[in-house]
C-alpha cells in the first residue's frame, strides 16, 4: 500500500527539491499540496508547487491555496533568501495559476475524514494551515498518522535560556516558527505523533552547489535543471552567510531532511522526545520554540525533536532521485 502524504509548503528552492523527492517515490501517493506564505507570498507558493510538479510530470497531484497571512502577527517573507517569487527571481510560472477555491484547509479536513489514521502530513513552511485546521478539528494531529514539521531550534541544553545563540542560527534562526509563532505554539500544545526537524539539524547540511550542477549537466533531466535555475541566488546567500574554503559555493537542503525523516527513518541519527517551550530574544523580541527537558509531573505533550541525520545517506537519496529519468509515476 502506498504511503498517503499531504504536503504543506511555502514553495521556495529547498521546498522544490523536497517536492521532487516525494514526487519521484513510487511508494508515495501525494493526496494534496497546500500552499502557505513564508519563502514568498502564498499565491506564488501555490504556483511554484504547481510548476515543480508539472516539471516532474506529476500533473495528477492537486495543489490548493492555504493561508496567505499569519494568525495574528504581521506578515514576513524570506524574499532575501529565495527571491521575491520564491524561485530566485527567475519569473517561472505554471501555464495555469492555482485558483483560490477550493480552500486548502477544507480539503485537508475532508481528506482526514476520508483517510483517518492514514495520512502523513509534511509541513515545510509556517504552521498556519495546521493551526487553522485545528480550530475546526482540535483532535486533528491525533487523527493523522504522523506530522513532520520543518521548525524549532532543536533540543535545548539543560537549563538553557538562550537556545537561539547557537552559531547555526546567526543568519536566519527559525523562520517557519517565528513567522507565525502563534500557529507554532498551537501545534506544539497538541498531542500527536509529531516530529520537528528544524535548523539545529538542517543547518548542519550545507551542500556544494556543484553537486546539483554536475547532475544537471550529466543528465539533462528537467527536475535537476530546474533546481540549478532557481538556486543560483539561493546558493549565493548561503555562501555569503557560511563562507567556505576557496570561496566554494554551498546551499541548504533544509526541507529535504524532513522528507528523508519521513520516508527513510533509518537516516535519522539522533532524536529525543521533548515538550516544546517558547523562548524570546530580548534584543529583537523574536520568539522561538525549542525542545526542553520534561519537568517533574510533566503534562505538556511530548513531540520528537531531530538533532542529527545521516547526511551522506540523504545526499545519496537526492542524487538517485535527480538522476532518475521521467516519467515519475
Amino acid at each position: 500500500m502506498k504511503r498517503k502524504v499531504v504536503v504543506d509548503t511555502d514553495t521556495g528552492v529547498d521546498d522544490a527539491l523536497a517536492l521532487m523527492l516525494l514526487a519521484a517515490d513510487p511508494d508515495v501517493e501525494i493526496l494534496a499540496v497546500l500552499s502557505v506564505f513564508g519563502n514568498c507570498h502564498g499565491d506564488r507558493a501555490a504556483d511554484n508547487a504547481r510548476y515543480v510538479l508539472d516539471t516532474c510530470g506529476r500533473q495528477d497531484v492537486p495543489v490548493y491555496r492555504g493561508c496567505d497571512v499569519p494568525l495574528k502577527q504581521e506578515l514576513k517573507l524570506s524574499s532575501g533568501v529565495h527571491g521575491d517569487d520564491g524561485f530566485g527571481n527567475t519569473g517561472l510560472r505554471p501555464a495555469v495559476s492555482v485558483p483560490t477555491e477550493p480552500n486548502g484547509i477544507q480539503v485537508l479536513l475532508d481528506l482526514v475524514n476520508e483517510h483517518e489514521g492514514e495520512i502523513d502530513y509534511l509541513a515545510l513552511g509556517p504552521q498556519t494551515n495546521l493551526a487553522t485546521a485545528l480550530q475546526t478539528d482540535p483532535l486533528l494531529l491525533e487523527r493523522l498518522k504522523s506530522v513532520t514539521i520543518v521548525g524549532t531550534l532543536g533540543p535545548a541544553l539543560y537549563n538553557d535560556t538562550e537556545p537561539w545563540a547557537d552559531r547555526r542560527f546567526r543568519v536566519s534562526r527559525d523562520p517557519n516558527v517565528s513567522f507565525d509563532i502563534d500557529a507554532a505554539q498551537e501545534v506544539a500544545s497538541r498531542p500527536g505523533n509529531v516530529t520537528w526537524c528544524g535548523p539545529y539539524v538542517t543547518r548542519q547540511a550545507l551542500v556544494p552547489e556543484n553537486f546539483f550542477l554536475d547532475i544537471a549537466a550529466s543528465t539533462g533531466y528537467a527536475p535537476a535543471e530546474l533546481i540549478t535555475k532557481i538556486s543560483h541566488d539561493y546558493a549565493g546567500f548561503y555562501s555569503r552567510s557560511y563562507p567556505q574554503p576557496d570561496d566554494a559555493r554551498v546551499m541548504g537542503i533544509n526541507d529535504s531532511l524532513a522528507v528523508a525523516t519521513l520516508l527513510r527513518p533509518d537516516l535519522v541519527a539522533g532524536a529525543v522526545q521533548r515538550p516544546l517551550a517558547t523562548f524570546e530574544d530580548p534584543e529583537t523580541g523574536e520568539r522561538f520554540l525549542a525542545g526542553v527537558h520534561p519537568e517533574k509531573g510533566e503534562t505538556r505533550p511530548q513531540h520528537r525533536v531531530i538533532f542529527d541525520m545521516d547526511f551522506n545517506g540523504v545526499l545519496e537519496m537526492i542524487d538517485e532521485t535527480l538522476r532518475r529519468p521521467l516519467p515519475w509515476r
